[in-house]
């Protein structure tokens, strides 16, 4: 008897340091999702690299058992992965082809995915929060944990605008049901930019953690006493721990490995009952709130994200069969093909301010034909937006949006800071027509 596999579903990364095409543009702003996954198609045809060069993704070790009995397999695919399973195949009279699990699929069954880094590079061209006080990784799932998904998105909401939140450049935030992600502009003022796209990575997805972690506080918060107050989704209080210190605390281990039933388990209702809020309030007025989901057997250094797939969820849509039973991919009569499910992760790069500079520390002059594209800060040219990374050079749009022109991209992602606190990408740039040197 021959063993037949079909997709049960697939996971697509869409990161913008690898979509970006040489206009700037991206495919974020599509609304049709076959359109999106034909543009990864020609990205593929084209031999071009994908998000999958610097991630690994497997099941994690204690889900071996569950994957064999269900008979499993999870391969690698283009900016992702594709999780398949062993089905009986159905011709109808019709000529129509269904796809039976092999093993009935239970509706609580959750299909865990380990995304790991091979690398610290993910890391570097991400749009991440660079000052975070627990270093929670990426939780994703097709069930509703706050807030109703939108199918085929898999990150959690976007927060609102909240005045007095400390937001650090490129750090999304809703304005009404905009998108804009912060920075400060060329004379320091704060400011805003609308993003195209929907349901992007945000700081609200970075929920894993262990039951043993460290809690920072930067170097400017001189920290000397200290409350830590964890919560149930409910409000109720599980535990709380106070610290005193004669000199300023830098880094504080909290450790609820005696409260195992924080953990969640895979046979647990409802990750919304599992997410636990951490207050830490301490002195000169500081205030912090991280939300917490405890998963152990999941969580390690090299752990860029956890990514859980239930069979059965209250949007239909992310569902892992259809309502007659069999898998969503199938062949109807006229040999047309439906495809299994694919959910989507739309991943944000790093924002940041281009800056030119001297290859030998000379002082560079603005042309006019820049101005609409470059400001002058001291002795170097800095780009009048930030920009996002890319791994295609792209060409640069002016302030006004009318004129385009190319100008070097960084090669070096290393970020520095200017003393405006903005966040920075520095280019060398040799002396020429286009940089040409004050004498």
């Amino acid at each position: 008897m021959s063993l037949v596999y079909k997709t049960l579903f697939e996971i697509k990364l869409m990161h913008e340091f690898f979509i970006t095409d040489e206009s700037g543009v991206t495919k974020f702003d599509e609304p049709d999702q076959q359109k999106r996954l034909l543009f990864l198609s020609g990205e593929y045809t084209n031999d071009r690299e994908s998000i999958d060069r610097d991630l690994d993704f497997a099941f994690p070790e204690s889900f071996a058992a569950t994957s064999s009995e269900y008979n499993l397999k999870l391969l690698p695919s283009y900016s992702g992965c594709k999780v398949l399973m062993r089905v009986n195949t159905k011709v109808q009279t019709d000529n129509s082809v269904l796809y039976e699990p092999f093993v009935p699929l239970l509706e609580n069954l959750r299909i865990p995915i380990i995304v790991s880094r091979k690398n610290n590079l993910v890391d570097v061209y991400t749009n991440v929060r660079i000052n975070r006080p627990v270093s929670s990784s990426y939780f994703f799932t097709n069930e509703n944990l706050a807030g109703a998904k939108i199918f085929p998105f898999l990150p959690n909401d976007i927060s609102a605008t909240t005045s007095g939140y400390d937001y650090e450049q490129g750090e999304l935030a809703l304005s009404g049901t905009t998108i804009t992600e912060y920075y400060k502009d060329e004379n320091a003022a704060d400011a805003w930019k609308t993003v195209a796209g929907q349901s992007f990575a945000n700081e609200n997805d970075r929920l894993l953690l262990p039951l043993k972690f460290n809690y920072a506080f930067s170097s400017d918060t001189n920290i000397t006493q200290a409350d830590f107050t964890l919560k149930d989704k409910n409000g109720n209080i599980i535990k709380s721990v106070s610290i005193t210190t004669a000199e300023a605390i830098r880094n504080f281990t909290l450790n609820f490995s005696d409260d195992a039933e924080l953990l969640i388990t895979p046979d647990d209702a409802l990750f919304a009952d599992y997410i636990f809020s951490l207050e830490v309030s301490g002195t000169n007025g500081y205030s912090s709130i991280s939300n917490i989901i405890f998963y152990e057997d999941s969580y390690n250094r090299n752990a860029w994200a956890l990514i859980s797939i239930r069979a059965a969820v209250t949007n239909a849509a992310f569902n892992l069969l259809a309502n007659d039973g069999f898998l969503v991919t199938r062949k109807d009569s006229g040999g047309v093909v439906t495809d299994a499910p694919v959910f989507e992760i739309p991943i944000k790069s790093r924002f940041g301010y281009w800056r030119y500079i001297n290859n030998k520390g000379d002082e560079l002059d603005l042309i006019s034909d820049l101005t609409g594209y470059l400001f002058k800060v001291d002795k170097i040219l800095q780009t009048k937006e930030p920009k996002h990374l890319s791994k295609t050079y792209f060409i640069l749009t002016n302030d006004t949006g009318t004129e385009t022109k190319y100008l070097p991209n960084p090669t070096n992602y290393e970020i520095q800071k200017d003393d405006k606190d903005r966040l920075c990408f520095d280019i060398k740039v040799a002396r020429s027509d286009l940089f040409p040197i004050i004498p």
